[in-house]
């Protein structure tokens, strides 16, 4: 036959099949790039603002290889924003970290929820104003945080013969309430103002007190310098309060999912540095 010969050479069919594995490759590259650039930091931003009731300024910075974050392991995450609301937490500023995350990614792009898969450290800092802390003890946690804070001086045998001898028995109650909580920050001082309520009595005057906190063995707030005061505004000047010898080097275990690196108290402003284990 004359005709020309249209079925296709061996060798045609060679350098087929690397060039179709090149398109598969590329494919798949671009499809991890879409993860990374378009699905994935949007199930972020989504399920950071699923944990908070408030916040402004979100940045998500996601680190790591497609291949990596394809499998669902992120390398790191870097995370800041401004006025955030954390379980009635108000805080100024956050800059955080973390490494190492696990998450169900495969669900992620069906269009299902993120999920952490296993417990992580995040490291960074945060600031919150006096204004900011004030707010806060409206929060559960925070009035509960200060509840249980209360118990445990409360504990120590000398402090509650001072504290009934200064204010009586009713600080002493074991479903003793913080009614009308107050906090004040001064220079390396925070003061506290509150009025004990239980069995349906209220104290007319408040119990006020002063410290000075230090950071000891990173999962630990040690007392140093605590005096008694008459009002929240002496903390400008705790000299003028009595000190409380029972309570000095007094510390209160924060739990060991809890690291501090460092603790600043300012007038108007407290920043905190550390690390949290965060669980899924």
């Amino acid at each position: 036959m004359n005709g020309e010969d249209t079925r296709e050479k061996p060798s045609e069919k060679l350098n087929k099949k690397p060039n179709e594995k090149f398109h598969e490759k590329t494919r798949e590259k671009e499809k991890g790039s879409r993860i990374i650039g378009r699905i994935l930091p949007g199930a972020v931003r989504l399920w950071l603002r699923s944990q908070v009731e408030q916040v402004e300024d979100l940045s998500v910075v996601l680190e790591g290889r497609d291949l990596d974050i394809i499998s669902g392991y992120l390398p790191g995450v870097s995370v800041s924003a401004v006025r955030t609301i954390y379980k009635g937490i108000y805080i100024g500023e956050l800059r955080l970290s973390a490494q190492d995350i696990c998450i169900n990614v495969g669900q992620v792009v069906r269009g299902k929820p993120l999920r952490l898969m296993k417990a992580f450290p995040v490291t960074g800092e945060v600031a919150l104003t006096a204004a900011d802390l004030n707010a806060s003890l409206g929060s559960a946690l925070l009035r509960e945080g200060l509840r249980d804070f209360w118990r445990s001086l409360v504990q120590t045998p000398a402090l509650r013969e001072e504290i009934e001898a200064r204010y009586g028995s009713l600080p002493l109650h074991r479903d003793v309430m913080l009614h009308n909580a107050q906090m004040y920050l001064g220079d390396q001082c925070l003061g506290l103002s509150f009025y004990p309520q239980a069995g349906g009595q209220t104290a007319l005057h408040p119990v006020v007190l002063a410290t000075e906190l230090a950071v000891a063995e990173g999962n630990q707030l040690r007392l140093e310098s605590p005096r008694w005061l008459k009002t929240l505004a002496d903390v400008t000047d705790t000299s003028t309060g009595e000190a409380i010898v029972a309570l000095q080097g007094f510390q209160w275990n924060l739990g060991s999912d809890t690291q501090l690196s460092r603790l600043i108290l300012q007038p108007e402003r407290l920043l905190c540095s550390g690390q949290i284990i965060v669980n899924p």
